[in-house]
C-alpha cells in the first residue's frame, strides 16, 4: 500500500524446519517425570519493496538471508497426593539470530546516505560499516502449577510462569533505505533480549450433579523487554533513522468466569465472561537527538512523560458455546441408516467490548483529554454442522461452517476513509454525548452508520448562525447557543420542521460515511461446506 496504492512488492520465501522429543517415566505411584529438546532452524529469505513511479523519493527495497536458530530443553516433575497435583519446571530457552551484524554509533555518518545497487541496503553496509557476530541468548524460565482438592467436587488452584517470545523478524534483521538518497530510515539489532511474560493465576473451580463444571480465575501478566522503534536524529538532520530497542512494557490484568456442561447426551456446552484490563508504555524518550537543546526540550516536555504510558483500558469480552447432539441410532431407520441420528451443531456467540476511542475538534482532542468516546462493540453467531458416516470401513464426515450467521454490519474502522481528513468528517458527523468537542450531542459511538438506502443529509454544528459565511440551504444546523437546529432558506435563517428533524435523527441520516465505500463493511456472512475423509 501506499500513497498511490498498489506500490508493495514481495518476493519472499519462508521456510521452518523444527524438531521436537519427549521423554515421560512415572517413577512411582505419587511421582512422574518429564523432560524434553526441541530445535528450529528458520530459513528467511526476504526480498520486498516499495515501488512508486512517480514518488521516487519514498521508495525502498529490504532484503537479507538469515537463518535463525531457536532451541529449548525443559524438566518437570509431576506430584499427585491425596488429590493434590503438583507441576513443577525449568525451561532452558536458546536463541541465535546467527551471522553477523553492524558495529555503528549514535548517529553515524553514514546512515545519512550512500550509493546503493540492485543487491540491497545490507550489501553496501557490509562494505562501509565493520561487523560482529551475533549474541547467543540463554534464558532460564520456571514454572509451577498446583492444585489443592477442597472437597470431592471442588479444588484450588495457582499457576505461575515465566514465558519468552522470539521478536518478529523485522525486528531482528531489518535494514530500510531510501533507494534514491540511501539514507537509512530504520535498523534492527538482532541482540536485544527476547520479550519476557510472567504471568499469575489463581482460581476455583467447582462440579455441580456430576456434569456441570463453575470455574472462577483471576490473572495478572507482566510483559516486559518488547521491541520499540527509537528515532536518532543528528544534529545536521542529515542522519535520521528508527532503532530497535527492548522498551516497551505492558501489564494485562483481570478475572474470568466460565460455567460448562462437560456431559450429555444431547446438550452440551459452555458460557465464560472475562474482564481484561491493559496498560502499556515505554522507558525513555521516543527520540534521541544529538542536539542537546533539542534533547532537553524534549526530556522537559510534559507531553512526552503523559504520552510514556497509557491509562488502563478495560476490554471485558464473552464467549459462549452450544453443542447439539442427536444419538446415533435416533429417528426412524430408512434401508438401516437414521438419517437423523449422528449429527452435532454447535453454535458459537462472541462479544467483546468496543473500547474507547480519543477524539476532538478537527481530530485533536484537548490536552490531557484521551479515550473520551465509545466504540461499538462487536458481537458475532457462528454456526456449524457435522454428520460423520461409515464408508467402506472408512470414517467421512460432511460439514457446513457459517460464519456470522445473522450477516451483522460492523464498521471498518477506518479502511474505508479517503484520509484523514474523510475520517474526520465522519468523526466529526457522531452525536456523541456531550463532551469536549463540538459534536451535536446524541448517543452515537464510533462505528455507527447510515444505512445503504437513507440519503445523507448534512447536519453541521455550529456555534451561532452569526458565525457562518455562507450557508449551505441544502444543510440543517444545530446551534449550539440556543440547542435548536435552524435552516438558511430564501435569504434567511428559521428554525427547521421538527419532523424533518426527527425522521434524520431516527434514521442516522447525518452521518457522513466513509467515501470508499467498498471497504466500509469488510466481515459479511461466509459458508463453508465440505468433506472430510478419515482413512
Amino acid at each position: 500500500m501506499g500513497v498511490g496504492m498498489s506500490n508493495s512488492r514481495d518476493s519472499s520465501r519462508t521456510a521452518v524446519y523444527a524438531v521436537q522429543g519427549t521423554y515421560t517415566n512415572q517413577l512411582n505411584r505419587f511421582l512422574e517425570l518429564k523432560a524434553g529438546l526441541e530445535g528450529s532452524l528458520t530459513r528467511s529469505d526476504i526480498n520486498y519493496a516499495q515501488i512508486d513511479s512517480f514518488l521516487t523519493s519514498s521508495n525502498f527495497r529490504v532484503s537479507w538471508d538469515r537463518s535463525p536458530v531457536r532451541g529449548a530443553a525443559f524438566a518437570q516433575t509431576k506430584l499427585e497426593f491425596e488429590g493434590m497435583i503438583a507441576n513443577a519446571g525449568l525451561r532452558v530457552d536458546y536463541a541465535h539470530a546467527g551471522g553477523d551484524w553492524y558495529d555503528f554509533s549514535a548517529f553515524d555518518p553514514v546512515f545519512g546516505g550512500f550509493p546503493i545497487d540492485d543487491n540491497g541496503p545490507e550489501a553496501a553496509l557490509d562494505t562501509l560499516l565493520t561487523t560482529r557476530p551475533t549474541r547467543r541468548i540463554v534464558t532460564l524460565s520456571p514454572r509451577l502449577g498446583v492444585s489443592f482438592p477442597v472437597t470431592a467436587v471442588s479444588k484450588l488452584f495457582f499457576n505461575y510462569g515465566h514465558f519468552r517470545q522470539l521478536p518478529s523478524a523485522d525486528d531482528l534483521y531489518l535494514v530500510r533505505a531510501f533507494e534514491s538518497s540511501g539514507q537509512i530510515s530504520r535498523i534492527a539489532n538482532p541482540d536485544n533480549p527476547l520479550p519476557l511474560t510472567v504471568a499469575y493465576e489463581l482460581g476455583y473451580e467447582q462440579s455441580f450433579f456430576d456434569r456441570y463444571l463453575a470455574r472462577v480465575a483471576g490473572y495478572y501478566k507482566d510483559i516486559s523487554q518488547e521491541p520499540r522503534l527509537v528515532t536518532y536524529q543528528s544534529r545536521s538532520g542529515s542522519v535520521t533513522y528508527a532503532l530497535t530497542e527492548p522498551n516497551a512494557y505492558a501489564d494485562v490484568r483481570g478475572f474470568e468466569v466460565s460455567l460448562s456442561k462437560t456431559r450429555g447426551q444431547y446438550v452440551r456446552g459452555f458460557v465464560n465472561y472475562t474482564y481484561m484490563v491493559y496498560t502499556n508504555g515505554y522507558f525513555g524518550f521516543p527520540n534521541i537527538y544529538e542536539n542537546a537543546t533539542e534533547q532537553r526540550e524534549q526530556e522537559e516536555s510534559d507531553a512526552v512523560r503523559r504520552n510514556a504510558s497509557s491509562r488502563p483500558v478495560p476490554r471485558p469480552y464473552g464467549r459462549a458455546n452450544l453443542d447439539l447432539f442427536t444419538p446415533d441410532g435416533f429417528g426412524p431407520s430408512i434401508a438401516g441408516l437414521h438419517p437423523l441420528g449422528g449429527w452435532q451443531a454447535s453454535i458459537i456467540g462472541r462479544w467483546q467490548d468496543g473500547g474507547r476511542y480519543t477524539w476532538g475538534d478537527n481530530g485533536a482532542a484537548a490536552p490531557g483529554v484521551t479515550r473520551n468516546v465509545d466504540i461499538e462493540d462487536f458481537w458475532q453467531l457462528d454456526l456449524r454442522f457435522q454428520r460423520t458416516f461409515a464408508v467402506a470401513g472408512r470414517r467421512a464426515t460432511v460439514f457446513a461452517d457459517v460464519f456470522n450467521v445473522t450477516n451483522r454490519r460492523d464498521l471498518s474502522l477506518f479502511y474505508g476513509a479517503v484520509d484523514g481528513n474523510d475520517r474526520n468528517a465522519y468523526l466529526a458527523s457522531l452525536h456523541f454525548p456531550e463532551g469536549e468537542y463540538s459534536n451535536i450531542p446524541g448517543d452515537d459511538v464510533v462505528g455507527d452508520y447510515r444505512p445503504d438506502d437513507v440519503a445523507y443529509q448534512p447536519m453541521p454544528s455550529i456555534a451561532s448562525r452569526t458565525q457562518v459565511g455562507t450557508p449551505d440551504p441544502a444543510a440543517i444546523y444545530y446551534e449550539r447557543d440556543t440547542g435548536s437546529y435552524v435552516v438558511f432558506r430564501d435569504g434567511t435563517w428559521a428554525a427547521a420542521d421538527s419532523a424533518r428533524v426527527e425522521e434524520v435523527l431516527d434514521t442516522k441520516a447525518y452521518i457522513d460515511m466513509p467515501n470508499q465505500s467498498y471497504l466500509n463493511f469488510l466481515d459479511p456472512r461466509d459458508l463453508y461446506f465440505g468433506i472430510r475423509i478419515s482413512l
